[in-house]
């Protein structure tokens, strides 16, 4: 609100009273003097109602719709002259200053809105009235910056030459860094100095090439596997080849390490051979095994013959050895070795459990694989056999044969034999029940009961095992037998030829022949 004090000055401050507009100016220059010529600056105020002075008592301030003209007046306390000092015109406050600047620019006296005052005391009706305008809350005050008024300074360089200063760094950064990167790549490919000591390095079977790489660098061989790893990718096919390596040795170059790995490749290992004949019972094939390579221990061989990994799956062959077998090592295995001969690394010359597992998995793959190469006769079906009592015929066949022109014939007798239900009457399988050779059979073993004995008239069908381990050749003829109505056969011919009759009387009639050639009926 604007004071009227007795001390003022209408021109100007009063010095010690001056006010705080005038001390705001001040620092800006020396305060023009009261000019009552000059207008106020900024927009003129709209004609001012007189408004008296009341006591205590306090008028509202115009509202925001409300003008000069509509400001309420209080009611006069003084009448006459008194009245008449004590009003004071009403104008528009400043839009630019807080404070009153009547005596800075000049003019009259005008009335502001500020904060409210303590009210004055009370005093006699002929002091100066004092007016007191309540003032709205005031809203807060926003700063705007106007970035129009910003002034962006010019640059110093156009873009050619900052593209030159850029370019200048990177060169000069990539003469200093690149022989350096260059020089510590050098050193991972080809450490310095002379490869050193042999290493002795083998590599399993399923490695990678990440495996064989850590490899490398653990036994010294390489300076930097990961870089080694990324180096192979655009120089090595695939993974490296299983086996033992001598040509490596410690801090090689990458292309040397690789000449070795996959030029010169892995140390060709050491065999040797083991061949199983045809036709030997298990015992037999243990001594075969023994005598080859002695490093095969018979006990060994016993007690590997009872492993789980060593087993043959064909339809029909028991799960556990057969009651009453004849076979010494009570394996059930009798017949399912597969005779041939078996390359032998040295590495493994004492591991019969191996040799053993690869005899019996080559006898299921070798019947499987006739199979499916000539099928199975219809007699097969006919009888009803499986492929375990396939083999068991085709052993004996294998013990009876000598020359292959009377394969197919002999297993033809023993199909019609079977299908006739006569008994067998064959002499190996005789000799497989007593255990013996065939040459030392006598009168009580021809007649034993054994199953295994077919010259026991008794005993009909074929035998509870294989009484041998046949062959390839025996197990075709087994499975594929020549057609014919025969139900006899005799050894008549000194090169191992048989005669085949259809009746007992031709049949007697050969057998005098072979007796006549001491060929042992």
């Amino acid at each position: 609100m604007a004071r009227t004090d007795e001390n003022s000055e209408p021109g100007g401050g009063t010095g010690e009273n001056d006010s705080g507009v005038d001390k705001l100016l001040s620092r800006f220059g020396p305060v023009p003097a009261s000019d009552d010529s000059r207008r106020v600056p900024g927009p003129r105020p709209a004609p001012s109602a007189q408004v008296k002075r009341p006591g205590p008592k306090r008028s509202p301030a115009p509202g925001p719709n409300r003008t000069s003209a509509e400001t309420p007046t209080a009611p006069i306390v003084d009448g006459g002259a008194a009245a008449a000092a004590n009003t004071v015109p009403i104008g528009s406050p400043s839009a630019l200053f807080d404070e009153p600047h009547d005596s800075v620019f000049g003019g009259s006296p005008v009335a502001v809105q500020t904060a409210e005052v303590p009210e004055p005391p009370v005093e006699p009706a002929s002091a100066v009235a004092v007016l007191t305008l309540e003032e709205p809350d005031p809203e807060p005050v926003v700063e705007v910056i106007d970035r129009r008024d910003w002034v962006r300074a010019p640059r110093r360089t156009g873009p050619v030459l900052r593209f030159l200063m850029v370019a200048a760094v990177l060169l000069i950064g990539a003469s200093v860094v690149t022989p350096r990167v260059s020089a510590w790549w050098g050193d991972q490919y080809d450490p310095p100095g002379e490869p050193g000591a042999s290493v002795e390095f083998a590599i399993p079977a399923g490695a990678t090439a990440n495996d064989v790489t850590q490899d490398l660098f653990a036994e010294g061989v390489i300076a930097n596997p990961t870089l080694f790893r990324y180096w192979l990718t655009d120089n090595a096919d695939g993974d490296f080849l299983a086996g033992e390596y001598t040509c490596l040795q410690e801090n090689m170059s990458f292309e040397e390490a690789l000449d070795c790995l996959g030029g010169q490749g892995p140390v060709p290992p050491s065999f040797f051979s083991v061949t199983i004949p045809e036709g030997l019972r298990l015992t037999e094939i243990i001594d075969v095994l023994n005598a080859e390579n002695t490093g095969f221990d018979k006990a060994g061989l016993r007690r590997d013959l009872l492993a789980d990994l060593v087993s043959v799956d064909l339809e029909g062959v028991p799960e556990f050895p057969v009651a009453g077998s004849p076979d010494p090592t009570n394996s059930g295995l009798e017949g399912l070795l597969f005779p041939a001969t078996y390359q032998i690394n040295e590495d493994d010359e004492e591991d019969t459990l191996d040799i053993l597992r690869r005899m019996a998995d080559t006898m299921e793959a070798r019947y499987q694989g006739l199979v499916e190469e000539s099928g199975r006769a219809a007699v097969i079906t006919e009888l009803g056999l499986t492929d375990y009592e396939v083999i068991i015929l085709a052993s004996l066949i294998e013990e009876e044969y000598q020359i292959e022109e009377d394969l197919g014939r002999i297993s033809r007798v023993i199909y019609n034999r079977l299908i006739q239900g006569e008994s067998l009457g064959i002499d190996a399988s005789s000799c497989y029940a007593a255990q013996k050779p065939c040459a030392d059979l006598n009168a009580d073993d021809l007649a034993s009961d054994s199953p295994w004995n077919t010259r026991n008239t008794s005993n009909l069908g074929l035998p509870p095992t294989p009484i041998a381990a046949p062959s390839e050749a025996a197990l075709r003829a087994a499975l594929q037998p020549t057609e014919g109505e025969w139900l006899f056969y005799v050894l008549t011919d000194e090169n191992g030829g048989h005669t085949f009759s259809n009746t007992i009387g031709e049949h007697n009639a050969a057998v005098q022949i072979c007796r006549e050639r001491g060929l042992g009926c």
